[in-house]
């Protein structure tokens, strides 16, 4: 599967003033001592990375916010990402606390953690989006064991999501308390042209050529159709979708860079993605901050539709029948070193092949 890109920017003014905005095509990296008096060491939960099999935590209650502790820990070194610490747990809980979800409470700082310190800076601290990256200095530690209440910016009661497209943030709101915060990426604003092939609701599926425009539009929306599992759509390969403006939607993604890059849907990273569709309802109200308007300001915008691809030429037939609607996807475990154990090694990564043979090199494009 061969992808065309014709890169044609949208300049977006950013125009709230709550919260600073970071220029919309730049790319957040993660770069990266003294002794302490005093070294506080935790129980910061387990140490046991996650397995491809255990069920996602959901949660079950909207806490009030965080309270800051009434003891700092010190933090006597930069925390980046491959760190193996006491002081990483420490962080973890406490984004967990704050509905930051970080992944597992395991001291090793790998990409779950650094997505929901992408998000801490961006929406709390005020970092622009092309300026957060992964590492955890003193002031940003004191920062985030200081009081942190995230705030709504609209009010209408029970659960609604606000996305934040210039910070690449969203929140899951339930009577005005955060109760999930991530770090998403969105539509990158260019034209695309590919061949896809689409899960069809007969359980047939169609291969053809389309062009779009990578936009996720501002405005007033609803939820309005959930998928469980992988979905094969126009705009790619999503994970457990929620639909809430035609084919644009929330899900889960292996890629969720710190920059806009799916072709018009919130893209959430997967660990998040595994339980928030179980924590929003059809007909959940969502609001879509663009930066230049006020939501209501564009209401129910609708997505840029596709188009036939132009140039687009086949000899297989469009729609073929499939015994299964579900493709297996490859399932990474990584483990992580315990601080405890003697190894200086770097984490392993093991992938299971998927049970059906693949047949092409190629990724499918993601949302």
């Amino acid at each position: 599967m061969q992808a065309v890109y014709t890169r044609r920017r949208f300049l977006v003014a950013s125009a709230i003033a709550a919260v600073p905005l970071g220029a919309w095509w730049g790319l957040g990296r993660s770069d990266g001592s003294s002794e302490a008096e005093e070294q506080l060491r935790p129980a910061p939960g387990s140490t046991t990375p996650p397995s491809s099999t255990t069920p996602p935590t959901v949660p079950t209650t909207t806490a009030a916010p965080a309270a800051a502790p009434t003891t700092v820990p010190l933090l006597d070194h930069d925390l980046v990402e491959g760190t193996v610490d006491p002081k990483v747990g420490l962080m973890q809980q406490r984004l967990t606390d704050l509905a930051f979800d970080p992944g597992p409470v395991d001291e090793y700082y790998g990409s779950a953690t650094i997505r929901s310190v992408w998000a801490f800076k961006k929406l709390v601290m005020g970092v622009p989006r092309d300026e957060a990256d992964g590492t955890v200095t003193s002031d940003v530690w004191e920062r985030m064991f200081g009081p942190v209440d995230i705030a709504p910016r609209r009010t209408p009661g029970g659960r609604h999501l606000e996305v934040y497209l210039p910070e690449q943030v969203a929140v899951l709101f339930h009577d005005g308390r955060a109760r999930v915060v991530s770090h998403v990426s969105s539509g990158e604003g260019v034209e695309w042209c590919d061949e896809v092939t689409i899960d069809l609701d007969d359980g047939t599926t169609e291969t053809k050529g389309i062009c779009g425009l990578s936009i996720t539009p501002g405005g007033v929306y609803h939820f309005e159709r959930k998928v469980e599992g992988w979905r094969n759509a126009k705009l790619g390969r999503l994970y457990k979708p929620v639909y809430f403006n035609y084919g644009i939607a929330i899900h889960g993604a292996s890629n969720v860079p710190n920059y806009p890059a799916s072709r018009g849907c919130v893209r959430f990273p997967m660990h998040i993605a595994d339980y928030i569709q179980d924590l929003v309802e059809i007909g959940d109200t969502v609001y879509v901050f663009d930066g230049v308007e006020e939501p209501e300001h564009y209401g129910a915008q609708p997505m840029i539709f596709d188009w036939p691809d132009p140039d687009y030429t086949t000899t297989t037939t469009s729609t073929t029948t499939t015994t299964s609607t579900t493709v297996p996807e490859p399932v990474t475990t990584t483990t992580h070193p315990h601080p405890s154990t003697t190894t200086t090694s770097a984490p392993t990564t093991t992938t299971s092949a998927p049970t059906t043979t693949p047949t092409s090199t190629t990724a499918p494009p993601q949302g």
